[in-house]
């Protein structure tokens, strides 16, 4: 098999290229290309996807969903590789997370098509969300370069806790006005330790979670329930199953996150599928 590998070289947790041709080798895979994520990147593998080469993509959950969105709708595969800090897609995939052994099971494995997700033009394979969470990740990569990486991730959440905002929005022609609201690709079904299980990215469903409440104290307690494992924050979200999905609000602008990136997006939020998409070996 001949590929393009797409990888992160500046990842303190990144394998040298030496080591990964190599790797590769042993599985019988060659490297046509490789190409690091980063600026222009999509300028020197779009001749690549043209030509419906098989591409590999090394990395976390945010360096795969900015490949992924560029191979969906074409006749390229996506060969999705653990090798980052967060690599919830390809758990969700059943991809082994040794890269020996994800690379070895490429020659036994045939192509499949799954669903990516879009928020306006922008795609995920993940999730996205408003209220929280963006607004931290947003005040802490401002934070970073002053406090440090978890310095700054505390201050910052510290922050986005005590001064949050809440936003006017109506989903199914229900209106309500929460301080965060989470959209996934597919069904994620919310456990009771508050951590995410997804078992199929192939049903063509956006998953909503909408907080209910605007209370401080009781999102605290939403999140104490969440780190002793009770299930008792369920209740305080609305959860719905649509298709497409369209959030109003009185901002022009809001921070929306999406596979742990954050971009400032005009609103309406339009979210909608892309069904089978995403053509896939893994």
């Amino acid at each position: 098999m001949k590929l393009v590998l797409v990888d992160n070289p500046q990842s303190g947790s990144a394998i040298s290229r030496k080591e990964l041709r190599e790797k590769c080798a042993a599985a019988d895979i060659t490297v046509e290309e490789f190409i690091a994520i980063g600026d222009g990147f999509e300028s020197k593998l779009k001749p690549f996807i043209r030509a419906g080469k098989p591409i590999a993509v090394i990395g976390g959950d945010g360096t795969v969903s900015a490949v992924a969105g560029l191979v969906a709708d074409t006749k390229a595969t996506l060969i999705p590789l653990p090798g980052g800090t967060l690599n919830h897609f390809t758990k969700d995939l059943d991809i082994p997370q040794d890269i020996d052994e994800a690379l070895a099971r490429l020659a036994t494995l045939s192509p499949r098509s799954i669903d990516i997700a879009k928020v306006n033009d922008t795609p995920f394979i993940n999730n996205s969300s408003i209220g929280l969470y963006p607004t931290s990740l947003r005040s802490r990569e401002q934070l970073e370069s002053a406090f440090g990486k978890w310095a700054a991730a505390i201050v910052a959440s510290w922050r986005a806790f005590v001064s949050f905002k809440t936003y006017l929005v109506t989903i199914d022609d229900e209106t309500f006005e929460p301080p965060f609201i989470f959209v996934g690709n597919n069904r994620y079904e919310l456990d009771a330790a508050g951590g995410t299980n997804r078992t199929r990215l192939d049903e063509g469903v956006l998953t909503v979670y909408a907080a209910k409440t605007q209370s401080r104290l009781t999102l605290l307690k939403i999140a104490l329930f969440a780190l002793i494992g009770r299930d008792k924050q369920l209740d305080e979200f609305e959860e719905f199953f649509p298709a497409t999905l369209t959030i109003k609000t009185d901002h022009a602008e809001l921070s929306v996150s999406h596979d742990g990136e954050v971009s400032k997006l005009t609103t309406p939020l339009r979210y909608a599928m892309q069904p089978k998409a995403l053509t896939i070996l893994g």
